[in-house]
């Protein structure tokens, strides 16, 4: 698993996201797998950010979320399978809109 804290392009923080292997799965081999947002900001983030934080609500909401790696980024998919974002290096996009991730795998 690995733990990220999301924030804004302006560093407002705005929740966190969980990447999770594929579960009861025969052979993992780390290019597929579940994902799950948490919207958590403090009122002010939320205001200073409404359509990143509007997004973020929507996901957290939502089950089934799926990832898959592609060449250099992971391809991210909503409940329905269809692409909404990616994941590449420190940056992430959902529906448009850009964030900042921040590694919290080692210090958890």
């Amino acid at each position: 698993m690995f733990y990220f804290s999301i924030n804004s392009p302006d560093n407002c923080h705005l929740g966190f996201l969980v990447l999770m292997d594929e579960d009861n799965s025969a052979y993992t081999d780390g290019t597929t797998g579940y994902y799950a947002v948490k919207a958590q900001a403090d009122e002010t983030d939320q205001q200073a950010c409404p359509a990143q934080w509007q997004i973020l609500q929507q996901l957290s909401v939502q089950d089934n979320l799926r990832w898959f790696r592609k060449a250099d980024y992971v391809q991210l998919c909503d409940a329905e399978n269809n692409i909404i974002g990616r994941l590449q290096q420190q940056y992430l996009i959902l529906c448009g809109q850009h964030f900042i991730l921040n590694d919290l795998t080692g210090t958890l």
